[in-house]
């Protein structure tokens, strides 16, 4: 059995991360549909949830299980972890634009429109919006991240459980 306290409290903390990341964007107005900030919010997110999970599973192994972990434990503790910090942002996603801010996601729509208008087709712009437009309903989102967390954090724990060493100690003898 793997102790989970370490996911537990990391996949809140680094949920809570999210979440206030996402604040600042909010609050800052950002334009979240930007090919730059696209790319950049992409390697903040993945990159703080993929440190994370190494640290989680780190602190596991050395915390938890005296020095040495499995895979599975590995994969396990990293799972967990990563699943609770999905679900926390994507749980305030839903918050934010289903009741806080239900015209968030329109305005950055409309901002969006602006900025590529002109730069592509009128038609396959109108095309973009209406797709954007079908999977931005906040409930929606929020139900689809139901299955697509557990498939995303699988995927991430999993790889980063493949190089976490299993037993420091004995590759590394003194």
């Amino acid at each position: 059995m793997v102790p989970l306290n370490q996911s537990v409290k990391f996949g809140l903390i680094t949920g809570m991360a999210l979440i206030a990341y996402t604040v600042v964007m909010y609050v800052t107005d950002m334009n979240l549909f930007s090919p730059t900030f696209a790319v950049l919010n992409g390697i903040i997110s993945f990159g703080l949830i993929l440190f994370m999970l190494s640290f989680t599973i780190l602190k596991t192994r050395d915390l938890e299980l005296g020095g040495t972990i499995k895979f599975q434990q590995a994969f396990l503790a990293g799972f967990v972890m990563a699943l609770i910090t999905m679900y926390l942002n994507s749980f305030f996603s839903y918050l934010l634009n289903g009741f806080i801010d239900t015209a968030y996601m329109p305005r950055q729509l409309d901002h969006f429109a602006e900025t590529m208008d002109g730069k592509i087709p009128e038609e396959q712009l109108e095309q973009i919006l209406d797709n954007v437009r079908d999977n931005a309903d906040a409930f929606k989102g929020f139900i689809r991240s139901l299955w697509i967390s557990p498939i995303t954090a699988a995927f991430l724990s999993a790889v980063v459980s493949l190089f976490i060493k299993k037993n420091p100690a004995a590759q590394n003898p003194l």
